[in-house]
């Protein structure tokens, strides 16, 4: 057994020095640090006892690379790693990109696609009978049939392709302490089977737990019955508050999957506790290149997690929760003074923050009312009268950080409510003051009601009062400072005439992006539902939707109406959608005149083999591409 609590947890037998309860095997290179989701876990578990090691981003094709800390005592863990594996590899253009932030020197191509299949089948034969359980990301949104987009068809559980013996969904930290817990006490990995937050596969003898349970369309009904992909999109939100959700069950031929009821959000002491455990803030000594993820995170805190907006396209309301559960003002000031008085802190704190800041401590006012809520979202189409926006924690916690001793400046750059935020007198005014480094992003998304219904966003109008407010209290400050915003194209709901009305919203208010999103549709959400069925869930309303790159790639070309070497892809979507209109040099043209042509390829370079690991031709993503696809962008859904 390691000693408790060593600088970090092991990663070869010789640092191990014995016998192990429980191994994580992930996709990502491991950072000791509260932000990444096998650091938390692994330290969770030690927390409570057990001894734990890492195997990090192992060669995927040899099973002697799981067999370096030798057979662990009560189970492995397999997770992709923060982010979905496909999501990590490819554009949403499906190009493969050249970087990984996740790995050390931002080194692409050290985990593989369909990370948690491929370690779970290879553990499986390194160590037959030893219990494999997924969690993460990536296992928790493909629990049961999902729409895959690399592969553009309807994939099965992921407890069927990885041959695991359990999945953990969600946060997932009381599930793995109750298996491991179990597990060491003798019971077998079937024992574990009634845990809250996990998920099995039986056969259709299998005898079924004795508890409520409802069951979900069929994995052959998904592929072949648009309504009844889009039941189970809507089961699985609908049953996602862990005091009144319920078990699914889902057929999948001659088995199906049994999906537990969600495990209860931590509380507050809980995740104070979690978040202050004896992290070293480092990356594991074996790496001898700085890996990006973590050196963009390195100056910052986690506040709160879980999301009460409900956005179509994130997956947090799956995969954290609807209820924010925060961490104590003190536990937050604890973090910040440790960092404070580390060696080389040059005193900025760079995001005070989580999945949407300004949350913090924001919580349903009737408790009872929320036992029994299965609201997708406390803030759409009206926020619900319940759900409290106080603010006064958020700036108390502000002020009382940006005082300690050793801290200069305190920022918050991670995600910002704006139309919670100016329901608050003085919030914006003393972000605007004390907390911008220059430039505070945030995500309006789109501009059109149609698409913004779609993606449950507040309408635009939120969005230019708060901007009007944050100029006016920058000026009053002194300071000039800008706001960067965040638009989507492709989404569901978003067709030529919506895609011109923000091009032209863009251009009226000089809206230079640099950085856009084109929707990519992951698994389990409502904005994918509307993707693949063409039908909205809820009203059961046709949905536009834009197929195909040449659809996809005009509504891109669009926001870039500004850049002229993309002129001629603008002018040529212009005249595809009958809008010559826009071309010209009148105050609401577009782009002057001049060739047309659709770039579609945007000088992209085919790969080596010209064909990827999925049998489809792949391409390599262009360094513009990669610029405008950040991967903070896409990791926001990506946690433990």
């Amino acid at each position: 057994m390691i000693a408790r609590h060593a600088a970090f947890l092991p990663m070869t037998g010789e640092e191990a020095g014995g016998e192990l309860d429980v191994i994580l095997v992930t996709g990502d290179a491991y950072v000791d640090h509260n932000s990444f989701g096998v650091a938390l876990i692994g330290r969770w578990l030690e927390a409570h006892g057990f001894s734990v090691g890492v195997i990090a981003q192992p060669a995927w094709d040899n099973p002697e690379a799981f067999r370096a800390l030798g057979r662990p005592r009560l189970f492995f863990g397999v997770t992709s790693g923060q982010m979905d594996s496909m999501v990590n590899h490819y554009t949403a253009s499906r190009r493969i990109r050249n970087d990984d932030a996740y790995s050390a020197g931002g080194e692409a191509g050290l985990r593989p696609d369909r990370a948690c299949i491929a370690y779970a089948n290879r553990v499986k034969q390194a160590y037959p009978g030893v219990p494999v359980v997924l969690g993460g990301v990536e296992a928790s949104l493909r629990r049961l049939a999902h729409y895959d987009y690399w592969q553009d068809r309807v994939r099965r559980s992921i407890l069927l392709d990885a041959k695991a013996d359990l999945l953990v969904y969600g946060m997932g930290e009381l599930a793995v302490v109750e298996i491991a817990r179990r597990l060491a006490a003798g019971r077998g990995i079937d024992a574990c089977r009634d845990i809250p937050g996990t998920a099995w596969a039986l056969g259709m003898k299998t005898p079924r737990p004795d508890m409520p349970v409802l069951d979900a369309p069929s994995f052959e009904a998904c592929v072949a019955e648009p309504a009844s992909f889009n039941r189970l999109t809507l089961l699985m939100y609908r049953e996602s508050n862990p005091s009144c959700g319920e078990a699914l069950v889902q057929a999948h031929g001659d088995r199906a999957i049994w999906c537990n009821p969600p495990a209860r959000a931590l509380t507050t002491e809980e995740l104070d506790t979690l978040y202050e455990l004896p992290y070293s803030n480092a990356a594991h000594p074996a790496y001898r290149k700085p890996i990006p993820a973590f050196e963009s995170i390195r100056g910052s805190v986690t506040i709160n997690r879980g999301c009460s907006g409900g956005c179509s396209f994130c997956a947090l309301t799956l995969h954290q929760g609807k209820d924010v559960v925060s961490r104590s003002a003190d536990s937050v000031v604890r973090e910040v003074k440790g960092i404070a008085a580390t060696r080389g802190f040059n005193g900025v704190i760079s995001d005070l923050g989580g999945p949407t800041a300004n949350m913090f401590h924001m919580r349903c006012s009737d408790e009872a009312a929320n036992a029994v809520c299965r609201r997708v979202s406390c803030l759409h189409p009206v926020r619900c009268k319940h759900y409290g926006t106080d603010h006064g924690p958020f700036v108390d916690l502000l002020r009382e950080v940006r005082t300690l001793p050793g801290v200069k400046r305190v920022f918050v750059n991670s995600g910002l409510r704006y139309d919670l935020a100016a329901l608050a007198p003085g919030v914006v005014e003393e972000i605007a003051t004390h907390h911008v480094s220059g430039m505070l992003t945030t995500a309006p998304e789109h501009v059109s009601k149609t698409t913004l219904h779609h993606m449950r966003k507040p309408e635009i109008t939120h969005f230019a009062d708060f901007v009007q407010r944050f100029k006016e209290a920058s000026a009053a400050a002194g300071k000039k400072q800008f706001i960067v915003p965040y638009f989507q194209c492709g989404h569901p709901g978003t067709g030529p005439e919506e895609s011109i009305e923000l091009a032209l919203y863009m251009k009226r208010n000089d809206l230079r992006c640099r950085q856009v999103q084109l929707f990519m549709p992951t698994p389990g959400t409502i904005s994918t539902a509307m993707y693949v069925t063409g039908i909205d869930p809820y009203t059961k309303a046709p949905v536009y939707v834009a197929r195909g790159h040449k659809e996809r790639a005009r509504q891109r070309a669009l926001m870039f109406w500004w850049k002229k070497e993309e002129w001629p892809a603008v002018r040529e979507a212009c005249y595809a959608w009958n809008r010559p209109d826009l071309v010209g040099h009148g105050p609401d043209c577009l782009v002057p005149p001049g060739p047309a042509n659709g770039n579609w390829q945007r000088g992209a370079r085919p790969n080596e083999s010209g064909v990827g690991a999925m049998g489809m031709q792949v391409e390599r993503a262009t360094r513009a591409e990669l610029d405008e696809e950040r991967w903070e962008g896409l990791a926001g859904s990506a946690a433990p």
